[in-house]
């Protein structure tokens, strides 16, 4: 292969590269104010991140983040679904199993990766109840 064509096939690359994560970020934009976030990292090393805006009491937008594998992925944005559209009353009610319902069977050594997107995403709706009692009107934008 010459200079040329090797310096062809980097340019190519990276022009693929920049479109992927351009794409990425202008498909799923970050909460510029959530109204509760929470930051998670589990004992296996995985961080989780999760924030969620209300308006009316509900859940409107969410955004979820994970340094994880492929597990800990998919249970994460299976919690932030199964928060979407509801009150902080349903989401307490939200542990590991529904997240399991929705990802599916799970090995028993990513058990652990439910368990965090459960505990992530409860923090984050505890960071919402702790700022209504400081901070009334607080929305996203």
């Amino acid at each position: 292969m010459t200079v040329t064509g090797i310096v062809v096939t980097f340019g190519v690359l990276f022009l693929v590269g920049l479109c992927w994560f351009g794409l990425h970020y202008f498909a799923n934009p970050p909460l510029a104010r959530p109204d509760g976030t929470a930051k998670i990292t589990g004992n296996c090393g995985d961080t989780m991140e999760i924030a969620l805006c209300f308006t009316d009491g509900t859940v409107k937008q969410t955004r979820s983040w994970t340094s994880g594998c492929s597990v800990s992925k998919q249970c994460v944005e299976a919690a932030v679904m199964l928060a979407a559209g509801k009150t902080p009353a349903e989401i307490r009610k939200i542990n590991m199993m529904h997240i399991m319902d929705i990802v599916g069977q799970l090995p028993d050594t990513h058990l652990h990766c439910a368990q965090l997107a459960e505990t992530t995403l409860q923090a984050a709706l505890k960071d919402y109840i702790q700022h209504q009692h400081g901070c009334q009107g607080c929305t996203c934008k």
